[in-house]
């Protein structure tokens, strides 16, 4: 189920710039940290990635694009699963309203 969080609210909101294979490019990914957990969305959606800071540091050296080109690259694979199924429960019609217009 598409998770959400309230980024409105926030101060600092970074941005990224990224290019995930079979997407359409360039993104752009909004990301911010909360009680030691990064949140992060492509911009212009509403469902919000999490990881804890350590995991981020630890996986990423700093090199935070490849790590979100990577963890969308494997999204889109679970996305082209449901959809191969028909987007048959409600929250995967929820993903396909979010992520149609990016995923190719």
């Amino acid at each position: 189920m598409p998770n959400k969080y309230n980024f409105s609210e926030l101060n600092e909101i970074k941005e990224l710039q990224v290019n995930p294979i079979n997407w359409v490019n360039p993104l752009i990914i909004e990301y911010t940290i909360d009680n030691n957990v990064y949140y992060w969305r492509v911009k212009g959606t509403s469902h919000t990635f999490t990881i804890p800071v350590k995991r981020m540091n630890y996986i990423t050296s700093g090199n935070y694009v490849k790590h979100f080109e990577e963890a969308l690259q494997n999204f889109r694979e679970d996305y082209i699963e449901w959809k191969n199924s028909g987007f048959i429960t409600e929250w995967m019609r929820e993903y396909e309203f979010e992520y149609k217009r990016f995923i190719l």
